[in-house]
């Protein structure tokens, strides 16, 4: 579907500059501005929880995705935005991501159990500050992640990309740097197309059962079906990158194999650790 066989200068950076989980990330971010459409299609979209160490580059990463929508970034801190303040915002939020970063003063500021219902668009309650009085109801529509944490939460609803400290070369550094320097009508190639190509993301879709029964196998049937079809949409919208960008092949093939791996995190009473070969996917 694209012009040329040049991968875009935008996303050779993010690429260089992120690596295979920045990709599936990339992947994820897409999918939210179609969110709605894939709950109608498959029921539910996952939660994406990104974590890591301090300083590791979370915020980066997220910053530089809220570029490629087109924004500086509208993060929510559960330091400093209350429960009801925060549903709020979700109730405007139609096929676009909601970012919360994660407080680290504890959970009882936000009740955790009605955020969880984001993942098939429950039916959410909106209640009057500081009463129990539930005032109306809405149907979540966009895509929520939460950042932060330095430990993977395993969890039916979640993929959960985790980053860890790799040695910074100089390539990655000036791929930092070059990206913080584009303008985001530079980068707004990527927002344009995803929104464009609804077609080509339903199609892509219809690709999701497939890989959910080949996680399976992968994971000799122990993999959750929920947590399958997670990862097996992530696997899709690589491939909807793929059609909509150049992505070099291998890169591509490296984020498939990593998708299957995060999938393997949540197989009950695992033992070992286990290193997946995927067969290049078709971008026909």
């Amino acid at each position: 579907m694209h012009p040329s066989n040049e991968t875009p200068k935008w996303l050779s950076l993010f690429i260089t500059a992120f690596g295979t989980q920045g990709l599936i990330a990339l992947a994820w971010w897409a999918g939210a501005f179609h969110a709605q459409r894939i709950r109608e299609l498959q029921a539910t979209y996952p939660i994406l929880q990104i974590t890591g160490s301090a300083g590791v580059g979370k915020s980066t990463l997220v910053a530089n995705l809220w570029k490629l929508a087109g924004s500086e970034g509208e993060n929510r801190n559960a330091d400093s935005c209350s429960m009801g303040a925060l549903l709020a915002f979700l109730v405007r939020a139609i096929n676009r991501p909601v970012v919360v970063e994660e407080s680290y003063r504890g959970d009882e500021y936000f009740d955790w159990n009605v955020l969880r219902q984001c993942y098939d668009g429950a039916v959410l309650p909106v209640r009057v500050s500081g009463t129990d009085e539930t005032v109306n109801t809405f149907t979540f529509q966009g895509a929520l992640a939460f950042v932060g944490g330095e430990t993977e939460v395993l969890n039916r609803r979640i993929v959960n990309i985790h980053l860890v400290r790799q040695p910074r070369t100089d390539g990655h550094r000036s791929a930092v740097d070059a990206l913080h320097d584009l303008q985001i009508t530079e980068m707004a190639q990527f927002v344009d197309a995803v929104r464009m190509n609804r077609e080509q993301v339903v199609y892509r879709l219809g690709h999701v059962a497939a890989y959910t029964e080949s996680l399976q196998e992968e994971h000799e049937q122990r993999l959750p079906t929920d947590t399958a079809r997670n990862h097996a949409q992530l696997r899709a919208l690589l491939d909807l990158l793929a059609d909509l960008f150049p992505i070099p092949a291998d890169a591509l093939h490296q984020a498939h194999c990593e998708v299957c791996d995060m999938a393997w995190q949540h197989v009950p009473g695992k033992t070992d650790f286990a290193v997946f070969k995927v067969e290049p996917s078709s971008t026909n």
